[in-house]
């Protein structure tokens, strides 16, 4: 009994609030093996983590909550977030995930550090899990985006983020991620992995608004430039010890 329950439960934080008929889930050596490379995939990153010298600058206060009662959209690349995954746990923060088996095992890996999740993307699932991002958002959740995920292309903002900030009336905190010394993957996003004993900055962009008039195009547009400026920031710390331009 002890173990249906479990299988159970860790169905229910694949699926997350969406109901789908997925039959992988029906599989219990599926949901088994999902559940031992999500717990080795968590404890590797905590690993990584542990050996890696992380700085944290700029507007961190409002991801901490200190957020005058406006709603939070955190936005980063698919490519550096390691660091902002690890920093961000356990802050009750809504993030979107696919639903490809790569999504059931980032969902099972954000569970691990806190994290909530609803299932959908751009090819797949998107507007209603748009829609219930939206209405979590308004409840006072606040979630984060990688922005270029899941497939891409790298550093290219989609659509649902803008949507997102605009029906919410969020604030927009742009994240961007330097090493002193990393691994990059072959992969569309080109991961980067801190190595042992690197230090990472991870700098947390001044917040900003989409207005409800702007376009689709400007809003992603809008993002892109944040997001590259605060992955600037980030790397001009590293080198220097300090913000280029205005501090923050």
């Amino acid at each position: 009994m002890s173990s249906r329950i479990t299988m159970n439960a860790d169905l229910a934080s694949i699926k997350g609030l969406i109901s789908f008929n997925e039959s992988r889930w029906k599989n219990p050596a599926y949901v088994a093996k999902l559940r031992l490379k999500s717990m080795l995939l968590a404890a590797t990153i905590m690993s990584v983590q542990a050996l890696t010298r992380v700085e944290t600058v700029g507007f961190n206060d409002f991801i901490n909550g200190k957020n005058l009662g406006r709603p939070i959209l955190i936005v980063s690349w698919h490519g550096t977030m390691i660091v902002p995954l690890y920093c961000h746990r356990d802050l009750n923060i809504v993030i979107m995930n696919s639903l490809s088996e790569d999504g059931d095992l980032m969902v099972k890996v954000l569970n691990y550090f806190g994290y909530n999740s609803v299932r959908g993307s751009s090819s797949r699932g998107g507007m209603r899990a748009l829609l219930e991002m939206v209405k979590r958002v308004k409840d006072g959740m606040p979630a984060s985006l990688t922005v270029d995920g899941p497939r891409g292309p790298r550093h290219e903002v989609k659509p649902g983020m803008v949507m997102l900030a605009q029906k919410t009336g969020a604030l927009v905190l742009p994240v961007g991620v330097a090493f002193s010394n990393c691994l990059t993957l072959n992969s569309w996003d080109k991961t980067q992995i801190p190595l042992p004993g690197s230090r990472a900055v991870m700098h947390t962009g001044e917040p900003f608004e989409i207005d409800s008039n702007t376009s689709i195009e400007d809003g992603c547009a809008l993002i892109k430039q944040h997001l590259n400026d605060s992955n600037r920031q980030a790397e001009n710390y590293l080198k220097t010890g300090k913000l280029s331009g205005k501090e923050c």
